[in-house]
């Protein structure tokens, strides 16, 4: 499939304690996919108030998307999410 031209916002769920070698991998490894046929990423989000010690989601010093933790952080779901949301716009 060809994503040249199309913006593509990610996000995800993950258990940044329970998997801290591996956290956020699959929304990194389906923006470097995408990115490889034409993919615009929009979307990046810090990293900081996170856990963890890897992740294929990082790209220039911050996830690809916007990493969800309702294992771990659910009280901060609403307020990242509208904020992401927001600077999409």
């Amino acid at each position: 499939m060809d994503f040249s031209g199309k913006k593509i916002a990610y996000f995800g769920p993950g258990d940044q304690v329970g998997y801290a070698d591996n956290f956020q991998d699959a929304m990194g490894i389906l923006e470097e996919k995408i990115s490889e046929r034409g993919g615009m990423t929009v979307g990046y989000w810090s990293t900081e108030g996170y856990e963890f010690s890897e992740s294929k989601a990082i790209k220039n010093g911050k996830f690809v998307g916007l990493a969800l933790d309702e294992d771990n952080q659910s009280e901060l779901t609403d307020q990242r999410v509208k904020t992401w949301v927001a600077q999409l716009k």
